[in-house]
C-alpha cells in the first residue's frame, strides 16, 4: 500500500485518517491505516486542518454548535461588552457560558460595571461565511481527495490506481506541500442553517454536522470521460472543489443547468461509477 498524498510505501503506518477532523464532530468516517501515511497524517493535522479549525470561522462555528475538540474543549471566542468598552472572552463548558475580560488590564473596569448596572448587553460576532482562502482551499482539497479514496476503499487495486492517477497530482501536491499565494478555486455557499433539524422517515429528529459526495460531470465530447468534483457540506456550508484541476467552469454550468440545487440534494444526479 502507498500513501495517497506522498505516494511512499505505507504498510507500516498505524494512524487512521479522519476525513473530517474529530474536532468537527467526526468519529466514524476514517480511512484505514496506510491510506495516509503517519508522516502525512501528522503534517495534515498540523499544517492543513489546524489553520482552518483555528481560523475565526472555524472557532466561531464550533462554538455556536457546541462542538468540542478531541480534548473535550469548545473553542473560546471573543465579543464586546459595550457598557464597559471591554473585549471579552466567551467560554462554554458543561457548566454553561462563562464571560470574562480578554485582558487583565480591563478586568477591574469590566467587573465594576457588572456590579453597578443591572442590565447590559454583549455583542458576539456570528461565524458568517468562510473566506475562499488558501487555508480553506487546502482543507477542502484534503477532504476531497480522502472522500474519493473512501468511495473505493473496499475495491481491490483502488489504492494503487488512486496513487497513480496523474490527474490528481496537482491537487495532492497543493494539499501536501502547499503553494503560498495561490488559492485553489472552491465554490462556497450555505445550503441550510448550521443548526437545522432534519427528520427521517420514522420521525426521528437529527442534525447534520457534515456530509459529502462525488459529482461526476461527463465531458461534452464523451460520456466516458469528464470531471470529478468533491462536494462537501460542513455545518450547512457547501464546498465544491474540482479534483482534477483548479477551475470551476464545469460545475458552474452544472449548477445553471440544475436550478442551482445542491448535488447533495439533487435527485436528478445519477450514481456514477468511479473512473477506472
Amino acid at each position: 500500500m502507498r500513501c495517497i498524498f506522498c505516494k511512499t510505501g505505507s504498510d507500516d503506518s498505524r494512524s487512521e485518517e479522519h476525513i473530517v477532523p474529530a474536532s468537527l464532530g467526526n468519529e466514524d468516517h476514517v480511512l484505514p491505516p496506510g491510506w495516509v501515511c503517519d508522516a502525512c497524517n501528522n503534517y495534515l493535522s498540523r499544517e492543513v486542518e489546524a489553520p482552518f479549525l483555528n481560523s475565526e470561522y472555524g472557532k466561531r462555528g464550533r462554538f455556536e454548535m457546541y462542538i468540542p475538540s478531541r480534548r473535550g474543549r469548545i473553542p473560546v471566542v471573543t465579543g464586546l461588552h459595550p457598557q464597559s468598552r471591554t473585549i471579552v472572552n466567551l467560554q462554554r463548558d458543561d457548566e454553561g457560558l462563562s464571560v470574562y475580560s480578554a485582558s487583565d488590564k480591563d478586568e477591574s473596569r469590566f467587573v465594576d460595571v457588572f456590579r453597578t448596572r443591572k442590565h447590559g448587553s454583549l455583542y458576539i460576532p456570528a461565524s458568517g461565511d468562510p473566506p475562499p482562502s488558501y487555508e480553506t482551499a487546502r482543507f477542502i482539497g484534503k477532504i476531497g481527495l480522502e472522500v474519493l479514496a473512501q468511495r473505493g476503499v473496499a475495491m481491490e487495486g483502488w489504492n494503487e490506481e488512486l496513487v497513480n492517477k496523474r490527474e490528481l497530482d496537482e491537487l495532492r501536491d497543493y494539499v501536501r506541500r502547499g503553494k503560498p499565494g495561490f488559492v485553489w478555486p472552491i465554490h462556497i455557499r450555505r445550503i441550510y442553517p448550521a443548526d437545522r433539524v432534519f427528520s427521517d422517515a420514522i420521525g426521528t429528529d437529527y442534525q447534520v454536522l457534515h456530509e459529502w459526495d462525488i459529482l461526476f460531470i461527463p465531458s461534452p465530447e464523451s460520456s466516458a470521460s469528464g470531471e470529478y468534483y468533491a462536494v462537501v457540506a460542513i455545518l450547512g456550508m457547501e464546498f465544491v472543489i474540482n479534483l482534477g484541476g483548479p477551475e470551476l467552469d464545469g460545475f458552474l454550468k452544472w449548477l445553471a443547468d440544475n436550478g442551482s440545487r445542491s448535488p447533495l440534494y439533487n435527485e436528478s444526479v445519477a450514481e456514477q461509477p468511479l473512473a477506472r
